[in-house]
């Protein structure tokens, strides 16, 4: 399974390996990724953050965050998306690692990860599913500066808007996204405080 991974995104590997990190990690998404993940997102939900990445033994990772639920796609030649409910997630993390940044989330029992995410995507992804999810916080992040911010402000919305081409839902969810990325700015990624907060949150439910 890793060599023929390795030959369908070869180039794509070698520049990980080489350049410490994924040139990938900060694009857009694909049209193959908005038909892939399009009918899986209700009319009532908000799409709020998504991740690139590289999934181990599997090929590319996209995992795509709305205020409802958590939807992963571990492999770029198949159709297969799994749905993670946000309350079903009891342990999310994200750290800092060799080439880039891994985020891992447990379901049910079962833990799923994707690395080589990009920093600034990964920054805001995490924070906003820090709101919902018991996370852990953050060991030494990488700060976020303007341009960070307006680069992730325009991924995020370009995705809400291909995803969910209404206009009323897409402004909705443009507010949010530029309020996360923002608040991933100036307060940086999510605090012990705050993971805090959603624990104390929980437990009064």
């Amino acid at each position: 399974m890793a060599w023929l991974d390795f030959l369908k995104n070869g180039n794509e590997l070698s520049e990980l390996l080489i350049e410490g990190n994924n040139p990938y990690g900060a694009q857009l998404l694909k049209q193959a990724d908005v038909d892939q993940m399009r009918d899986h997102i209700q009319p009532t939900e908000r799409v709020l953050a998504y991740v690139l990445g590289r999934v181990v033994l599997a090929g590319r990772g996209l995992w795509l965050l709305t205020d409802q639920q958590l939807l992963v796609s571990e492999n770029d030649t198949g159709n297969l998306v799994y749905h993670l409910a946000l309350k079903d997630i009891t342990e999310a993390e994200c750290v800092k690692g060799k080439y880039g940044y891994t985020l891992r989330v447990t379901a049910a029992g079962q833990q799923r990860s994707v690395y080589g995410a990009s920093a600034q995507l990964a920054a805001v992804f995490y924070r906003a599913l820090g709101q919902k999810v018991r996370c852990t916080p953050v060991f030494k992040p990488t700060a976020l500066d303007a341009n960070d911010v307006v680069e992730v402000v325009h991924h995020f919305s370009d995705a809400a808007l291909r995803l969910q081409p209404v206009a009323m839902v897409n402004a909705d969810a443009r507010a949010l996204i530029a309020q996360l990325a923002q608040d991933a700015a100036s307060q940086g990624w999510l605090q012990a405080s705050e993971a805090k907060q959603v624990h104390l949150a929980e437990a009064a439910h």
